[in-house]
């Protein structure tokens, strides 16, 4: 595997672990206080604008390593004939998935945050943020499932 494939694989699973982790660890540990009301507007409104950047800077590096890998391991027709290649095509599809709800709840939280309405805030976007961190988790798994040599 040349240089720029070792690369762009470690770029692409080291934002994904990040990406998804702190989708993860949002949904689990911090929302939960936003939907009690044991956190305040301030910190919530800086960790959801820097959960909101993870996700978009996130995405161009998502879009350029994962654009690469997949040219270069599925470029003869694989992507759509392969069970490897459907993986990376709902891998794709779920990526899009988190990255929409994400984006959605993020900032219908911070217009709540904005109006002071804390709780509201976490209870109407807790359908949301769950459903991103399941989802994380199963793009997880498939990362898993790629990450498996290919014969």
């Amino acid at each position: 595997m040349a240089l720029i494939d070792t690369t762009f694989s470690m770029l692409h699973v080291l934002f994904a672990g990040l990406w998804t982790g702190a989708t993860i660890f949002y949904a689990w540990r911090i929302h939960p206080l936003l939907v009690d009301g044991n956190i305040g507007a301030a910190p919530t409104m800086s960790i959801t604008t820097g959960l909101q950047w993870l996700t978009r800077i996130g995405a161009l590096v998502f879009v350029a390593t994962g654009g690469h890998m997949a040219g270069t391991r599925y470029g003869d027709g694989r992507l759509f004939s392969d069970p490897m290649g459907h993986a990376v095509l709902g891998m794709l599809a779920l990526w899009l998935v988190v990255t929409a709800l994400m984006e959605v709840s993020m900032g219908r939280i911070q217009s709540e945050l904005d109006t002071g309405r804390i709780q509201t805030a976490g209870r109407e976007n807790e359908t949301l943020v769950r459903a991103a961190a399941a989802f994380s988790v199963v793009l997880l798994f498939l990362g898993g499932y790629l990450a498996q040599p290919l014969v």
